[in-house]
């Protein structure tokens, strides 16, 4: 995906789930997995918070955003994390 702002799941958020993903996708930038965790948790505390979820179309965007940005080292490490989660 090469322009994931122009992908109509995130064109159609309301503007407070736009937000919340761009400063998602801002904060992870550069991170690597482990320090990507705790973004993560804290910011769906957040969501939480503010009542707010997304739908079964906004979530793929979210996971397509976040997969595109792994190094090939770090896919690896979110597949592992990935199948020993579904234990």
């Amino acid at each position: 995906m090469a322009n994931w702002k122009n992908n109509p799941a995130f064109l159609g958020m309301d503007a407070r789930k736009r937000t919340m993903v761009e400063f998602l996708f801002n904060s992870l930038n550069g991170k690597n997995i482990n320090d990507a965790l705790p973004i993560i948790t804290n910011w769906n505390m957040q969501l939480k918070q503010n009542n707010i979820s997304f739908t079964k179309e906004e979530n793929d965007l979210l996971t397509q955003i976040f997969l595109q940005e792994l190094t090939p080292a770090q896919m690896k490490q979110f597949e592992l994390m990935k199948a020993f989660m579904k234990k």
